[in-house]
């Protein structure tokens, strides 16, 4: 899982592109470990790219384990935000920036076995946040529109 984890966030960027957001889920018992960063590149287009670790493909190869860690099978993806989505998450930062931010949207009270691990992080002009979970408070109520909209560009997927 490390070295899948690794591979799902390995993204190149292009000269003049700036990372806007992300998320990924990072199942622990079964799934589809993936990432999906929005990116504006240098002409102020916004741009989804999605990574996710092809585990189907990969433990059918390998039924007896995994053996070579460098040669696991990532889906890559990426599309040009709508004009609907654009103006979705371009609403959702100047909110953002207007706030404070919590420190945590963890809820450490939650006992939760073997669940996957969240992360989503938002980067904006004036602030950076970076968020980890297995279970999540009602702060990530002001994440949701951002993080629906990311989740929505590869429901096919995920």
């Amino acid at each position: 899982m490390n070295e899948a984890e690794i591979e799902v966030e390995n993204f190149d960027l292009k000269n003049g592109e700036k990372i806007i957001a992300y998320f990924s889920e990072l199942p622990t018992i079964s799934g589809f470990p993936y990432k999906i960063i929005i990116i504006e590149d240098s002409d102020r287009i916004i741009h989804s790219r999605f990574r996710q670790w092809d585990t189907a493909y990969n433990f059918t190869r390998w039924t007896r384990g995994i053996y070579n860690l460098d040669r696991l099978r990532i889906i890559t993806d990426e599309k040009i935000l709508s004009e609907t989505d654009t103006i979705i998450l371009k609403e959702q930062l100047v909110k953002l920036e207007q706030i404070e931010l919590p420190k945590s949207i963890c809820d450490e009270k939650a006992i939760i076995l073997d669940g996957s691990i969240w992360k989503f992080g938002v980067i904006l002009a004036n602030k950076n946040a970076d968020y980890y979970w297995k279970a999540a408070t009602e702060a990530i109520n002001l994440f949701d529109p951002i993080i629906e909209m990311m989740r929505k560009q590869y429901l096919d997927r995920i």
